[in-house]
């Protein structure tokens, strides 16, 4: 397999999506990424937890889409670390390729600083919409998103947007325009993504907490990864909305199986 020219660029970057799976795989394990029990006592007789369903774990007081302000946002943060940076490596190597040797590290470090705060500034949004929806039959919020998530997929919009995910832009290399010219594609790419990404990262908010989320940012992970790299992103984005749709008919289903 050839190796990447800009391989040694990103590696810090690589490492740190790394680092932050492994802290989200160890705050599940540990159950710190769980949900709050429901806000009345359980019945008599039936476990406390009984009655949580994906969407109340998911906006608990630790769940990462909730209503739960720093600490819920927090978790939203490293999830987005371990799950877009991967994608935003090319984006990375640009800066870093196209930066002075002096300042590359610095650029690099706003770039993602800027790109991160878009998605931070998505998940704080999942946030204060979480009330609307969070009381809500868990399985139900789930097949929506996905439902969402795999009828976004098919749009213009989506193609459109995953176009200028690809794009780069040309970088001044010193002065105080190249620090504006950094957050300018940090923003610019940031923004794509969100306009790519966006429903797909909204079934996170819908899928709660415990291993079962795991499987979940996995799953996405790899689509967005692949729609990023891959040499025919359109055919990947087809193949996703499929997958997307058949999970959003067995999440609808999965009461009457059970």
């Amino acid at each position: 397999m050839p190796r990447r020219p800009w391989a040694r660029v990103t590696f810090p970057y690589e490492l740190v999506a790394l680092a932050a799976w492994i802290a989200v795989i160890a705050l599940t394990v540990t159950g710190a990424v769980h949900g709050a029990h429901p806000a009345g006592p359980a019945p008599a007789g039936e476990s406390p937890h009984h009655h949580v369903s994906p969407a109340q774990t998911a906006h608990g007081t630790s769940g990462f889409g909730g209503t739960a302000g720093f600490g819920g946002l927090a978790t939203w943060a490293l999830m987005c670390v371990a799950m877009m940076v991967p994608a935003a490596l090319p984006a990375l190597a640009h800066v870093g390729t196209n930066s002075l040797r002096r300042r590359r590290q610095r650029a690099m470090a706003g770039f993602a600083a800027v790109y991160l705060a878009v998605w931070t500034g998505y998940g704080a949004l999942l946030v204060a919409s979480a009330p609307l929806w969070s009381r809500l039959p868990g399985d139900a919020v789930l097949a929506c998103a996905l439902a969402l998530a795999a009828a976004w997929q098919s749009t213009v919009h989506k193609r459109r947007a995953l176009r200028d995910c690809h794009r780069s832009s040309p970088l001044p290399q010193s002065g105080p325009r190249a620090m504006t010219g950094t957050v300018r594609f940090g923003l610019r790419h940031g923004g794509a993504c969100l306009r790519s990404c966006w429903a797909l990262m909204a079934v996170m908010a819908a899928a709660g907490g415990g291993t079962g989320m795991l499987a979940w940012m996995a799953l996405l992970t790899g689509i967005v990864t692949a729609e990023r790299f891959t040499r025919r992103p359109g055919r990947t984005t087809r193949l996703a909305a499929a997958a997307l749709a058949a999970a959003a008919l067995a999440a609808a289903l999965a009461p009457a199986l059970t």
